[in-house]
């Protein structure tokens, strides 16, 4: 997976995982994401737009420049656990995806969501402050969120049987 889709994938995860206040009820959240190739000078632009829950995370997500293209369809199940006062890990699985046939990056990381979960990491740093660590492709990002560790977590540690 080259630098860019590294980039697409990391904007997309810490989009899914930070939209603000979207843990308590649905809402939409729009960002775009642009790209700029210094060998080339190509750039390309992204627009992403999230709905999100605990329960679900749906994105959408198209090349606007240098070709506007079709939104393509991301589908996820979160499922974060607490690890400590100060931490939360866990994965979000692609549940379902309709991907643009044109868009050949997005069908690449489509594909690579289809063959693994997403893992994550989040540590609290400070109030308001967490850094957020993609196991994938080892990106370690800072983010500013009002929301909590406790609000993120949303399944239950396995239960242990004893045999």
């Amino acid at each position: 997976m080259n630098k860019f889709r590294y980039l697409l994938l990391t904007l997309l995860m810490s989009t899914l995982i930070f939209s603000t206040n979207a843990i308590s009820g649905d809402k939409i959240d729009h960002t775009e994401d642009i790209h700029y190739d210094m060998k080339t000078g190509e750039e390309n632009v992204y627009a992403l737009d999230i709905s999100e829950s605990r329960e679900h995370i749906d994105a959408l997500v198209a090349e606007v420049s240098p070709t506007l293209k079709p939104y393509s369809e991301f589908h996820f199940s979160p499922c974060l656990e607490k690890q400590s006062n100060k931490s939360v890990s866990g994965t979000y699985h692609l549940e379902a995806s309709n991907v643009e046939e044109s868009d050949g990056r997005l069908s690449q990381i489509e594909y690579f969501l289809k063959l693994q979960d997403l893992g994550v990491q989040l540590i609290e740093l400070k109030t308001g402050q967490d850094l957020l660590f993609m196991k994938q492709n080892g990106t370690l990002v800072t983010i500013n969120t009002n929301t909590s560790l406790d609000q993120l977590a949303n399944c239950m540690p396995p239960s242990r049987s004893r045999q």
